[in-house]
């Protein structure tokens, strides 16, 4: 889950600062293979991942943003209220 967090304040940098089309490249390959490592190749986010970031550009960045969060909610262990 730490490597999602990552992920996701690593988009943030790059959206706050100029946005740069290799940067963005070597984000999206780290995070497809973090997506794959945790949820397995075949799965809705890793896939829709794969697809909704191949185009270089800041719309993907935040799609894939997104989907990185949804990925870390759905993984993280939800705590009960007693």
């Amino acid at each position: 889950m730490s490597n999602l967090t990552s992920l996701i304040n690593f988009a943030r940098v790059i959206l706050d600062k100029r946005f740069d089309a290799q940067v963005f490249l070597s984000w999206q390959s780290l995070a497809f293979m973090t997506l794959t490592n945790l949820l397995g190749p075949l799965h809705y986010y890793t896939q829709n991942f794969k697809l909704l970031t191949s185009e270089r550009n800041e719309r993907s960045l935040l799609t894939g943003e997104g989907i990185l969060i949804a990925a870390r909610e759905m993984t993280t262990p939800q705590v009960q209220a007693i």
